[in-house]
């Protein structure tokens, strides 16, 4: 494929050399620059990354690293390959605000895959700021919003070529955001709370009769379609996403998620007071998902970082998000930034955008690091990728290229 160059004065004249290069073989493309970070392991210094067919099928440094004979050459020249990102808390992919269903406060029968626009114009500046996967998940409004879908990032393609997962985690809402103000169940924590456990309780047991009736040792559950999604959650398939912020309401919510009911989690937000709790939190190993906040202000009115909070108590399954829109889906890159200068290390900071993220949500086989075996999705930057004066050159999804400096404006 002939690439015209992107109109960016950062660009070197050798990163689209690939127009120069005579492939005989269309199907594997050789990716040269100056320094790949896998994430997982050291950086590589002149390295190359092979695609074929979406996927990493070679990664090592030039000198000893086979590529197929015919493969098509891009050489990057002295920019940076590092995998794409990952957003776990995004609401920008379905081409308006319609993810909150407020008439009842439990929805765990609905899902965001039946309202992604694939040629939204989010998810096209989402890919430009070098996130290549998001979870797409359903507001706040409600105790259960439903079930939120696991996409990657191609702008204007059929939907099928975007879905990764149909259930990417299910989105619960604690305290604050999902208060019923309507007369019913639910204003106080007290009520939400009791909402909540008792469809979980029906979850569970639905889960388990299915399970039972799959070992023989039971007859044919009645079927309830409203508890089917949980069924995956109790199965351990799908995670739990929570928003949850303050000190007071993230102790109750891994009290619930992982003392009670012991379910695949992510505590998301964490921000306020919550600080206060990571140290419990902690004791859990409770996987926490921060932002869009990246600060609070102590008792002493003095800045403390929020992520750094989290990390130094002991909380190292550690992801950022950006709650796209209340931070602009682009700016995750940002997000790390500020966390680092807040005092989060910056190799936690990488990884807090690459691998953790996809670890938490069930995905790390695919996304997260740059791997032989792992989809090729990677971004092309002038330098340090966490850099904000290093915007993405060029994005990559599955080999694909889906994004040039100077395209979204």
């Amino acid at each position: 494929m002939r690439l015209r160059p992107p109109a960016s004065r950062f660009l070197l004249p050798c990163l689209w050399l690939a127009a120069a290069a005579t492939a005989q073989d269309p199907t594997a493309t050789a990716h040269l620059a100056a320094r790949i970070l896998t994430v997982d392991g050291p950086p590589i210094e002149r390295g190359v990354l092979v695609e074929q067919g979406g996927r990493i099928v070679a990664l090592g440094p030039r000198a000893t690293t086979a590529v197929p004979p015919g493969a098509a050459t891009i050489d990057h020249g002295d920019a940076w390959l590092s995998p794409g990102f990952v957003d776990l808390h995004h609401h920008v992919s379905g081409g308006g605000g319609d993810i909150n269903d407020m008439v009842q406060p439990l929805n765990a029968e609905l899902r965001t895959l039946d309202v992604v626009k694939p040629s939204d114009e989010a998810i096209r500046r989402t890919a430009a700021g070098g996130v290549t996967t998001t979870l797409f998940i359903p507001g706040s409004g409600t105790n259960i919003g439903g079930f939120g879908v696991l996409l990657k990032m191609r702008w204007n393609e059929p939907l099928e070529r975007l879905v990764v997962r149909e259930l990417g985690a299910m989105k619960v809402a604690q305290g604050f955001n999902p208060e019923r103000r309507s007369g019913d169940l639910g204003l106080t924590r007290m009520g939400s709370s009791e909402l909540l456990v008792q469809l979980l309780e029906r979850g569970r047991a639905y889960a388990a009769a299915w399970r039972a009736f799959a070992a023989g040792a039971a007859g044919r559950p009645a079927l309830e379609p409203e508890l089917e999604a949980l069924r995956a959650v109790f199965d351990k398939q799908v995670p739990v996403l929570i928003h949850t912020a303050g000190a007071r309401d993230c102790i109750a919510t891994a009290r619930m998620f992982q003392d009670v009911f012991d379910l695949r989690m992510v505590l998301s937000h964490g921000c306020f007071d919550g600080w206060l709790a990571a140290d419990a939190l902690a004791r859990r190993g409770t996987p926490v998902n921060l932002g869009p906040r990246m600060y609070e202000f102590d008792r002493d009115g003095r800045f403390q970082g929020t992520c750094q909070a989290y990390w130094d108590v002991g909380c190292h399954d550690l992801s950022i998000n950006t709650d796209a829109p209340v931070v602009a889906a682009e700016e995750l890159q940002l997000q790390a930034a500020m966390a680092i200068r807040l005092g989060l290390p910056y190799d936690a900071a990488l990884r807090a955008v690459t691998i953790q993220p996809a670890r938490q949500i069930g995905i790390a086989d695919r996304a997260g690091s740059l791997a032989v075996g792992k989809d090729a999705d990677f971004q092309v930057t002038v330098g340090d990728p966490l850099d904000p004066r290093h915007p993405p050159l060029a994005v990559y999804i599955e080999g694909n290229l889906v994004h040039r400096l100077g395209d979204v404006r």
